[in-house]
């Protein structure tokens, strides 16, 4: 799968943790580099990283003379032609900002995802493939053995499974446990409260993709 990253330079606070992550990506990878006037906060050991990824990295320059939300307008408009330019193809966009972009669209539309440094997006974006499935076999395997010990019935069992999946999409960490928990409580709306409660805790722990790795070390 193609992964973009939007990098809204003009709008992190720390442009020498943003691009962390940056050294990893392939040659599969885009970054587009948004800033308005001197990129006075890459620090030479930053440098060192972006001379060393293999993404295809562009730089572009976006001017404030005309309108002070330019920048906005440029990452609405970088969305728009990645979009255009993958014409529906599977592809994964993160945008990496501290701004908080009220025109976003939902993260189920397009993959989208919003981190403050490139290394996070990497952590909840799709794996490339043959690590995907990986991933996936490790925190399902889990998911299984949890919903044997609690026993709510295969319907039940499917729709927290998609809650589970949906949550682990979800980029931001107090999002991801606010949605997960409360979609729990109202799939399990009628039944004792205790029993929400217990679905929840046992999910928890596979609420972070970031855990996967951490649980496989621990269990080796």
């Amino acid at each position: 799968m193609k992964r973009y990253f939007l990098v809204d330079f003009e709008h992190l606070q720390h442009p020498n943790i943003c691009l962390n992550g940056i050294e990893t990506l392939t040659a599969e990878d885009t970054v587009y580099i948004l800033f308005s006037g001197e990129e006075s906060g890459v620090s030479f050991s930053m440098m060192e990283k972006i001379n060393a990824s293999q993404a295809k990295i562009f730089r572009k320059y976006v001017s404030k003379d005309v309108n002070d939300d330019a920048m906005q307008y440029a990452v609405g408009f970088y969305m728009g032609y990645i979009k255009g330019k993958e014409q529906g193809k599977s592809y994964a966009l993160a945008v990496i900002s501290d701004e908080k972009f009220g025109f976003l669209p939902k993260l189920e539309e397009i993959n989208l995802y919003a981190c403050q440094t490139i290394s996070k997006a990497i952590s909840v974006m799709p794996q490339q493939e043959g690590e995907e499935q990986k991933v996936n076999s490790e925190w399902e395997k889990k998911f299984s053995e949890i919903m044997d010990g609690l026993d709510i019935g295969k319907n039940l069992e499917t729709e927290v499974h998609k809650t589970l999946k949906k949550a682990r999409e979800t980029a931001d960490t107090i999002a991801r446990a606010a949605y997960a928990q409360a979609k729990v409580n109202d799939l399990f709306k009628g039944f004792p409260q205790d029993l929400a409660d217990s679905v929840y805790t046992a999910l928890k722990p596979l609420l972070d993709p970031e855990n996967d790795n951490k649980n496989n070390k621990d269990n080796k």
